[in-house]
């Protein structure tokens, strides 16, 4: 059974066609809520392959049959202007309606960043996860509405931390493009790889084989027996769109109820990734989880701030040695939906990053800030392609206008140079930069620069 508020990834369809499927959602979202019962299909293996608890398909229980039980179901086609809020008052695409699009729906033509839009509960359910017998009534319910929360029915929750307190609560504030579940294992091919990486807070070796991981939760009541894991990288950029996408394998898994030993864990991608980075910057990490069944990926695709199908890491971790020979690093702002975005760089605290755990593999010791003895800035946008100027052959890059805190950006195909003067941070301290990008007062993406002191 899908949530109506996790749908929006799949074909958006109009006229007839569009009120037979959501009909047949429907229908099916309301039998499968009181039978609760999960039932395996054959599926392609889209180039990757079944990872079921490590590599072998084990017999799953099914549960004893289900006497027959009588369900009425009460189905409303209708689109109402309400479940819009563009402000048209007319049903929008997002719905399979034959109306305009609206901005504030993932797949609009307007101005506007996607959003995601949570669905709401009546509170029929208020007892709980429904059981086999009840009636589900639907009289009248909009495409949004749900008989309770999903957390109260028997359906997974799958998702991918965007920080070690991470609970799948979305939209996410703050920094969450420093997901401590996407690992690296540098210099190994899947095949030789473990199945867990020995040290968690690895950096790519460019140009040889690196072996990708992932940690997959489940928060929900239900279990969930064909989940996908997709790896992805992108060059370096604070905003993200299925254009740059480029993938690096897929696997097959099952997660457990909550509250289980199987409810999460660590996957490896059978494909190795061989890092190639542009303009001296690590590539950005992205990996979604779904499953198209019970739990399939919602809109914005891509955007871990609101999808908690998606994971990022946008981090680019150096020593102090490579980050004197690396002066200028190149980052590319990302789409902006047809709006102006303000970018920023700044210090940060090395405290603030939960991450760096990952590099010391100690819960209780991290890294210390660095002393900061130099400058740090981005440059003025440009597109991307054309060249960034080398900053590290200008004594003081700011005093002669080539970088300042931050600025405006408009138009798509932007990058920025960032630059950091500061000095060796010394041994068992740490630099933290984050460059920031925001649209409305809302970060829409980051990039964080780690240099780790020797």
């Amino acid at each position: 059974m899908n949530s109506k508020e996790e749908r929006g990834g799949g074909v958006r369809d109009d006229g007839l066609l569009g009120h037979i499927g959501r009909f047949a959602d429907k229908v099916e979202d309301a039998v499968e809520g009181v039978v609760g019962e999960v039932f395996e299909t054959h599926r392609p293996e889209h180039g990757g392959h079944r990872d079921w608890h490590e590599g072998h398909r084990e017999h799953r229980h099914r549960p004893e049959p289900v006497p027959p039980t009588q369900v009425t179901v009460h189905v409303n086609l209708s689109c109402p202007a309400s479940d819009c809020t563009c402000g048209k008052g007319s049903p929008c695409r997002r719905h399979g309606c034959p109306a305009d699009p609206c901005s504030t729906h993932d797949g609009g033509t307007g101005p506007g960043r996607p959003t995601h839009h949570a669905g709401t509960s009546d509170g029929s359910l208020s007892g709980g996860v429904a059981t086999g017998g009840g009636i589900v009534q639907i009289p009248g319910r909009g495409h949004t509405v749900w008989p309770g929360p999903r957390t109260d029915l028997f359906l997974p929750f799958l998702f991918i931390r965007a920080n070690a307190g991470d609970t799948a609560a979305r939209p996410l504030t703050g920094v969450f493009w420093e997901s401590p579940d996407i690992f690296v294992m540098p210099g190994v091919a899947p095949d030789a790889a473990p199945p867990v990486p020995p040290v968690l807070g690895g950096v790519a070796d460019a140009g040889q084989d690196n072996t990708l991981y992932a940690h997959v939760w489940n928060l929900g009541q239900a279990p969930a027996y064909e989940v996908l894991v997709e790896f992805y990288w992108f060059n370096p950029t604070l905003g993200f769109s299925g254009s740059d996408a480029n993938l690096v394998g897929t696997v097959w898994t099952s997660l457990e109820a909550r509250s289980t030993a199987g409810s999460h864990k660590v996957v490896k991608c059978p494909v190795s990734w061989k890092a190639q980075y542009l303009n001296g910057g690590h590539e950005c990490l992205v990996v979604r989880i779904s499953d198209a069944s019970s739990d399939p990926l919602s809109d914005p695709a891509w955007d871990a701030a609101q999808n908690r199908h998606v994971g990022q890491r946008n981090i680019h971790v150096m020593s102090a040695s490579e980050a004197a020979a690396l002066p200028t690093l190149g980052i590319g702002v990302g789409p902006l939906f047809a709006q102006p975005a303000q970018l920023a760089v700044a210090r940060a605290d090395a405290g603030t990053m939960p991450w760096l755990h990952l590099v010391t593999m100690d819960r209780a010791v991290g890294l210390g800030t660095g002393a900061a003895t130099g400058d740090v800035g981005i440059t003025a946008p440009v597109p991307v392609g054309a060249a960034l100027p080398n900053l590290g052959a200008v004594p003081n890059p700011r005093g002669v206008g080539l970088i300042g805190n931050g600025g405006g950006v408009t138009g798509d195909g932007q990058q920025v140079g960032f630059v950091a003067t500061d000095g060796n941070p010394g041994a068992g301290n740490a630099h933290v930069y984050r460059v920031t990008g925001s649209q409305n007062g809302q970060t829409f993406g980051g990039y964080t620069v780690v240099v780790v002191g020797e």
